[in-house]
């Protein structure tokens, strides 16, 4: 075999090897696991299926047993109070069914109450209420209706990583 042909099938087999990596590292990196339960339940709440796998990434990541300090459960990391009060009824909130669906009825709510993705995600992360009166703080919204940063760095942070995870999980789900 000539030099030249030797020379692309060896760059062609490395660049090859190079995107099955690549491939692999994000399918592990950011799995796609109850793929199909995000996807029924995403649509269901007029939720993009990223948003939704995003979270279950930055809450729990794809941990159905997780169980946070505070007391929040699951893949969504759902406190029992909020299920309580979303779905008027106990449910297995270690039930990736279960918590999936009350994680998109919860957001599905805060997307009625902000209009703002970073508004939506610090309510998730530390509550409404503060959101609220977040939002009438200039120094946090220069309009009430857009929320520019928390005095909270954990919920500034978590923003931003559950944004950087959805643009990931759009290729993925493509939504």
């Amino acid at each position: 075999m000539k030099k030249p042909i030797k020379n692309f099938l060896l760059v062609f087999f490395v660049l090859i090897m190079f995107v099955f990596s690549l491939n692999l590292c994000l399918s592990i990196s950011f799995p796609k696991k109850y793929q199909q339960i995000i996807k029924t339940y995403s649509k269901e709440f007029n939720l993009p299926a990223s948003l939704v796998a995003s979270i279950i990434k930055a809450e729990s990541n794809f941990k159905e047993d997780a169980m946070s300090d505070a007391g929040a459960i699951g893949l969504m990391q759902i406190m029992p109070s909020t299920a309580k009060w979303i779905c008027k009824n106990d449910l297995d909130l270690k039930n990736p069914m279960h918590n999936i669906k009350i994680g998109c009825m919860y957001l599905n709510y805060l997307k009625t109450q902000f209009l703002d993705l970073n508004a939506i995600l610090a309510a998730y992360n530390a509550g409404p209420n503060k959101v609220k009166i977040w939002l009438c703080e200039e120094e946090f919204s220069f309009d009430g209706i857009k929320l520019l940063k928390t005095p909270y760095k954990e919920t500034n942070d978590y923003i931003k990583k559950v944004k950087n995870y959805q643009k990931i999980y759009k290729k993925i789900y493509g939504s």
